[in-house]
């Protein structure tokens, strides 16, 4: 009997498939990731607060560089500051913090950040970084090759390692001070955006694009707030109220932790939009109580009494209008759960 050897191409590719199958067993998709890219707003500009703030373990922060106790490419819980070790408060922070609080405790947060102070969005541009780079201030290259020398693609480096763990939820920029006010400015970033896509094979419908005002300055603030008109699936995040430092030019901490909420706020809008995740159905608030409304800081807000379920919605209703946008839970007085609800996003 003539004996039969095993076909080794057709072994590689059964083992080839099963570890593919297991790589993406690894995927959790309760693992929320956001991509952050920018300048020196987005690198955070104000000294960390003493004692530095803890997180929760649930809000990861991948490093797109070794330093420190960090590693490129690894997760570990986020620690001030977060995009850098030679970087300063930003954002990132409360948007995690935010994001962590309001969403249901089986969904972790990760953010995976590159930034570069004082960077054109050219910076950014997979075709023209190294022209602009090498034109740049010494200091501004340092930055960049700590990077590699390709900010963008050390981004997708990193974005692509965070797939093997977690699923893409969207894209947050705070760039603007240094070209945003020029002609030409969005098409620039959604040409970025679309590369973005294209290399992490994600869906613009999948993955909003939330760019942020910068301080006080009415022309650069007015090319961003066009943003949406060259990318449909962009959303401004206001500067308004955000305090900033003696520059006025970047944030205090103050300032930074209203415009990460503020990230943060648009983002949970968005999310039920944004991913084919069934969202998670409310939790009953039960009639005939007396009930408070909390904000995304846990703070009361206000407060009534509804006799039913129909009327809970229309004494929210009445509120609404007299409280700033925003994610409130509505809570009876008693032991029910909170109900999550978003007024004006």
């Amino acid at each position: 009997m003539e004996s039969r050897k095993p076909h080794w191409g057709v072994l590689a590719a059964v083992a080839g498939l099963a570890f593919a199958q297991s790589a993406q067993a690894q995927v959790d998709p309760n693992f929320y990731v956001f991509l952050a890219f920018g300048q020196s707003n987005m690198e955070g500009n104000a000294a960390v607060p003493s004692p530095a703030p803890t997180f929760s373990s649930r809000f990861q922060s991948l490093s797109a560089v070794t330093c420190g106790s960090r590693t490129q490419g690894k997760w570990a819980t986020a620690a001030s500051p977060i995009v850098r070790c030679d970087t300063k408060y930003c954002p990132l922070e409360y948007f995690g913090k935010t994001m962590t609080d309001s969403l249901p405790a089986s969904i972790k947060v990760g953010v995976v950040a590159v930034a570069v102070a004082g960077t054109a969005i050219t910076g950014f541009d997979p075709t023209g970084y190294q022209a602009y780079y090498s034109s740049a201030a010494s200091w501004m290259q340092a930055i960049a090759n700590q990077y590699g020398g390709n900010p963008y693609q050390r981004l997708i480096d990193m974005a692509k390692v965070a797939q093997q763990t977690g699923v893409i939820k969207g894209i947050l920029l705070h760039q603007g001070e240094t070209d945003a006010g020029q002609a030409g400015w969005a098409d620039k970033v959604k040409k970025i955006y679309n590369q973005m896509l294209t290399d992490l094979s994600l869906k613009a419908t999948d993955v909003p694009l939330l760019a942020g005002e910068v301080y006080n300055n009415a022309g650069t603030n007015a090319g961003i707030d066009k943003l949406p008109q060259s990318v449909p699936t962009s959303y401004v995040i206001s500067s308004s109220g955000c305090a900033a430092g003696s520059d006025n030019l970047h944030f205090t901490v103050a300032g930074y932790q209203l415009l990460g909420t503020r990230y943060a706020q648009k983002m949970l809008s968005l999310l039920p939009k944004s991913t084919s995740i069934a969202s998670q159905a409310a939790p009953t608030v039960y009639a005939s109580a007396d009930y408070a409304v909390f904000d995304i800081r846990g703070t009361r807000v206000a407060g009534f009494h509804a006799q039913d379920a129909a009327s809970v919605d229309g004494q929210w209703n009445g509120l609404r209008s007299s409280l700033p946008r925003g994610i409130y839970w509505i809570k009876s007085t008693g032991t029910e759960s909170a109900r999550k609800v978003v007024n004006g996003l």
